[in-house]
C-alpha cells in the first residue's frame, strides 16, 4: 500500500510541475558590427538581460468581456468577407497593374493615331513630315502590339 502511494506521489509531483509556467532568461547581445542576437545564454560583456513580462497562463474557458467583439463562426462568413490569401491579393494587384498599363497604352495609341490622321490629311508633305509619318506608324504598331500582349497577360 505504501509503495503504491509512493509511486503515485512520485509521478504526480513532476506532472504538476510541468503544468506550471516557466520563465527563461533572455539576453540581448550586441556585436561589434551592430547586429543583435537574442539568446538564453549570456555570451559576453555586451549581453544584457531583458526584462520580459510573465507568460500568460492558459485559460480553459475564455474570459468574458462585453467590450470584446465575438468572432463569427467560419460557417457564417461569406466568401466575400473572408480575407484574401496572399496569392489572391498578388493576383488582383497584378491584374490592376496590367489594366492600368492597358489604359495608358490606349491613350498613347489614340494620340499617335490622331497625329497620323492630321499628317495624312496634309496634301503636300515635306520630307520631314514623311519621316514623322513613318515614325508615327511604327509607334502605332508598337502600341497595338503592347495592347495585345497586355490583353494576353490579363486573360491568364
Amino acid at each position: 500500500m505504501h509503495l503504491k502511494n509512493g509511486l503515485i506521489v512520485a509521478f504526480a509531483i513532476p506532472l504538476a510541475l510541468l503544468a506550471l509556467p516557466t520563465n527563461a532568461d533572455v539576453y540581448r547581445c550586441a556585436t561589434d558590427n551592430g547586429s543583435v542576437t537574442l539568446s538564453n545564454v549570456e555570451k559576453g560583456q555586451n549581453c544584457k538581460k531583458m526584462a520580459l513580462p510573465p507568460p500568460e497562463a492558459k485559460r480553459s474557458t475564455p474570459a468574458k468581456s462585453d467590450s470584446a467583439p465575438k468572432a463569427a463562426p467560419a460557417a457564417d462568413i461569406k466568401p466575400a468577407d473572408k480575407p484574401k490569401s496572399t496569392y489572391d491579393t498578388a493576383a488582383s494587384e497584378r491584374k490592376r497593374i496590367i489594366q492600368e498599363e492597358m489604359d495608358l497604352e490606349k491613350v498613347r495609341l489614340n494620340a499617335v493615331q490622331s497625329r497620323i490622321k492630321d499628317l495624312a490629311a496634309a496634301p503636300n508633305k515635306t520630307p520631314d513630315q514623311v519621316k514623322d509619318l513613318v515614325a508615327l506608324q511604327q509607334k502605332e504598331n508598337l502600341h497595338s502590339s503592347n495592347l495585345q500582349i497586355l490583353q494576353k497577360e490579363l486573360n491568364k
